[in-house]
């Protein structure tokens, strides 16, 4: 039995199979970069993918900015969804200034046809308008926000400064005259009075029930001071961030303000070219309707002259006589 190695012809035919793949998917790869409409379709789905992952961004935080700031708020989770739907926002608007300007480009270059470029323009316009929707939501969420904040904000002013008052409101002087058991009732009276508006001082109340009945209560005006102080202070950390809070939402709604300006002008565009698109088309019909008016006048001048077509007929029974001569 004779073996024959082939295994150079398989080698060759691996590679000239390969040589033709290349060449297929690099045609194919021209033909779809050489096709301005694919690419046109394309760049508008990825743009609708987008509007709709922000649409469903939205509506989360909207959900999360009708809750109540002083019970169950979340500002990092709001502050973050608010600058991830703000950055997807202005990436939107940078690709339909591409999209636009592909748009540009092809009706240019004079390969598109009408219905094409209407067709293009119908696109352009339906995801600015969803575009224009979502940017509105997303400034009457913020302005929402904002009012939660400010309410909240003033809520939480006249809550300290109630309590402010309150701390600082002294008992009345118990008469050194009275018995020693109306004054430890007395000034267990003025003590209650303190702790229901200053709940900082409970557990003095508490060391006073258990003290003899002929001691007298002494609040220390330094440790009354320090809570206050430190109250204080909580306050202030509190106010600041909501402060905070409220310059991020209004810086926010002022970017969304521009981001409006941007979608109006390039609404406007938009309309201005329809407009042209819609001139050109009623130029095409006129001149449509005035080349068949032409033919038909040509037509009918035709028919009318008969001595012209004696002319033709005479023309081609001499070409027929000359050709019987000839042959």
């Amino acid at each position: 039995m004779n073996i024959k190695d082939r295994t150079s012809e398989f080698q060759r035919s691996v590679v000239s199979y390969k040589k033709l793949y290349k060449v297929g998917n690099q045609d194919a790869g021209n033909k779809a970069r050489n096709n301005p409409s694919s690419e046109f379709q394309r760049n508008a789905s990825v743009i609708a993918k987008e509007i709709s992952d922000t649409a469903q961004l939205l509506s989360k935080l909207a959900i999360l900015a009708k809750r109540k700031p002083m019970f169950n708020d979340n500002p990092v989770e709001i502050a973050e969804l608010s600058f991830l739907i703000k950055r997807k926002i202005y990436s939107i608007e940078q690709q339909l200034i591409k999209l636009n300007q592909i748009t540009r480009n092809n009706n240019t270059g004079g390969n598109n046809s009408v219905n094409t470029k209407s067709h293009s323009s119908n696109v352009i316009n339906l995801l600015n308008k969803k575009m224009k929707n979502i940017s509105g939501d997303f400034k009457s969420v913020l302005e929402e926000r904002q009012k939660l904040e400010l309410i909240n904000k003033d809520r939480w002013v006249k809550i300290t400064e109630n309590t402010t008052e309150s701390a600082f409101d002294t008992p009345e002087p118990v008469d050194n005259n009275t018995s020693t058991n109306d004054g430890h009732l007395h000034e267990q009276k003025d003590v209650i009075g303190y702790n229901s508006s200053n709940p900082f001082m409970s557990s003095l109340i508490d060391e006073t029930e258990n003290i003899n009945s002929n001691t007298k209560l002494i609040l220390p005006n330094s440790e009354s001071q320090l809570l206050l102080m430190e109250e204080g202070m909580q306050d202030n950390v509190y106010l600041q961030e909501r402060n905070r809070a409220v310059e991020t939402i209004e810086s926010t709604i002022q970017e969304v303000g521009n981001l409006f300006q941007q979608l109006a002008s390039m609404v406007q565009e938009q309309g201005e070219v329809i407009q042209r698109i819609d001139a050109n088309v009623d130029d095409v019909d006129l001149n449509i309707s005035a080349a068949q008016r032409e033919l038909l006048k040509y037509f009918d001048r035709i028919k009318s002259n008969r001595w012209l077509a004696v002319k033709i007929f005479f023309i081609i029974f001499v070409f027929f006589l000359i050709w019987v001569l000839v042959n």
